[in-house]
């Protein structure tokens, strides 16, 4: 039993007190969930408001999900819990760069229609079909689209282009409102798993002594032994 107290405490925290949490480490879960998520959802709205490319906006994310890892890991959280939060970070992380991204050209996009150079199939990849595009004046789109292209567009045909007349981040092709919001409700679905695996992981780590118990509770590692008299 007590070898399966001591793995119950790795993986999922000590937990230690009978009951409830008290209200200060209820409410101190409550904190670093919340200052955790905005850390994460800051770091990759930061990233793309300054103009930093894709990859590197979901590395700033990783960065930051990172951090909020190492410091669960000195709170002594269960492994398990901490593990999960890393990898929601990790799902997490293109999610708030695209959110971002989206935010942008919603709020200060403009729209345009653009000329069909090249389709590319690739069907091994997802999505399968890209148009390369240039302006009506002539001058080439630097990013490839794949919002609007498929199987039926064909060299010269216009199709339709919001980008960010600042430049911040990539322009992308106009589709129908159903896969934005879900890649939105996607975002926040993970990020609420997140917050709450966060709490949890937080509100587990801790040792809580009560009055009934020894100064050592269980689950908080052995007692250091007292010094002998006269040593």
């Amino acid at each position: 039993m007590r070898a399966w107290a001591r793995l119950s405490d790795r993986l999922l925290g000590s937990a230690a007190y009978e009951g409830s949490p008290p209200l200060w480490l209820v409410t101190e879960g409550l904190v670093v969930a919340a200052t955790s998520t905005a850390l994460v959802a800051g770091s990759g709205t930061v990233a793309v408001l300054v103009g930093m490319s894709p990859a590197q906006a979901v590395a700033a994310v990783a960065v930051a999900v990172a951090a909020v890892t190492l410091y669960l890991l000195i709170t002594r959280a269960g492994h398990l819990l901490v593990a999960g939060t890393a990898l929601l970070g990790i799902l997490l992380s293109p999610g708030v760069s695209g959110v971002a991204t989206e935010a942008v050209l919603t709020g200060a996009g403009r729209t345009q229609d653009v000329v069909v150079t090249v389709v590319a199939h690739e069907p091994t990849g997802s999505p399968a079909y890209y148009c390369s595009v240039r302006h009506q004046d002539g001058s080439p789109v630097g990013a490839r689209l794949w919002r609007g292209c498929g199987p039926s567009v064909a060299p010269g045909d216009l199709i339709g282009m919001v980008y960010d007349p600042a430049g911040r981040v990539a322009p992308r092709g106009i589709e129908g409102p159903g896969a934005l919001l879900w890649g939105l409700g996607r975002t926040v679905m993970l990020m609420l798993a997140f917050t709450v695996v966060c709490f949890v992981a937080v509100v587990r780590s801790y040792c809580v002594p009560s009055s009934a118990q020894s100064d050592q509770p269980r689950g908080c590692g052995p007692m250091s032994p007292s010094p002998k008299a006269g040593s």
